[in-house]
């Protein structure tokens, strides 16, 4: 009897058998809530290049007066009037809702530009985008034009099936009234205005123009020269770039990407206006 009382009380000694079960299982959880930290985990340096990336991709480019081939108003990139006019990527502008943060830099000075207000550019943006649809309504409707805007900078293209005959830098008839009517809205405008020639991929060579890269430019020249001869707007406000192919809408692989990407784009940079 004093046995079986003294061998009862030993197996009531030490920690009960479910105890085992239940540090294993704790052990477990501990194991999986650390294997989860570890995933969320961010390495920063990856995250960074990520990033860049998606910002270079999906961004605003700035672009300086001197990228251009030709510059209006001056013999030497070097002595002409530096600004830096944010230019939108032309396979990133697909929207008028996009709004990247754009600044106008006046390059070359010590005194800092005043600051003006992001949302009274892109409130005269809006009124510039407006004024062109209501104005240009038919020929937009057309496909003879196409304006697009992003933040505070409105784009308008023209394709060359309406303003410029194949390989030629003068206007077709037809395309002068076109461009006199846009001008009614352009003139009421202020701030910047950059116009860029562009072409195809398919090279050129004539007694007149050497390359794509010569041709874009003297057909942007061309629309410079007439809105300088039929409106008030100051040479110094103008920029006239050539781009050759280097910026297609869309990849050269067929006659129809080529013809939009043959085109004569005029930025407006809409700028408070200097008292």
């Amino acid at each position: 009897m004093a046995a079986a009382k003294k061998s009862a009380k030993k197996k009531d000694e030490g920690a009960p058998a479910w105890i085992i079960t239940f540090a294993d299982l704790m052990s477990l959880l501990l194991t999986f809530f650390v294997l989860l930290l570890s995933f969320s985990v961010m390495e920063i340096d990856k995250f960074k290049k990520i990033a860049g990336a998606m910002s270079d991709a999906f961004g605003m480019q700035s672009r300086e007066r001197k990228a251009g081939v030709i510059e209006l108003e001056g013999t030497a990139i070097a002595t002409a009037n530096k600004h830096v006019i944010p230019v939108p990527d032309p396979k990133e502008i697909t929207s008028t809702e996009i709004r990247p943060d754009i600044d106008d830099v006046e390059a070359g000075e010590d005194k800092p530009t005043p600051a003006v207000e992001p949302d009274e550019e892109a409130e005269k943006a809006k009124r510039t985008f407006n004024d062109l649809q209501t104005v240009m309504a038919s020929e937009i409707a057309s496909d003879v034009m196409d304006i697009v805007r992003a933040g505070n900078t409105t784009v308008v293209r023209f394709p060359d099936k309406v303003s410029f005959p194949s390989g030629s830098g003068e206007f077709k008839g037809a395309f002068v009234p076109i461009l006199s009517k846009f001008l009614k809205v352009l003139e009421e405008t202020d701030g910047q205005i950059l116009i860029s020639g562009h072409t195809d991929d398919i090279p050129i060579t004539t007694e007149i123009y050497r390359s794509n890269w010569d041709l874009s430019a003297s057909r942007a020249s061309t629309v410079a020269h007439y809105i300088l001869k039929h409106t008030t707007i100051e040479p110094s406000r103008l920029t006239v770039q050539g781009y050759a192919d280097s910026r297609p809408l869309a990849p050269n692989t067929s006659e129809e990407n080529r013809a939009r990407n043959r085109r004569v784009e005029i930025t407006i940079q809409s700028r408070k206006k200097d008292p």
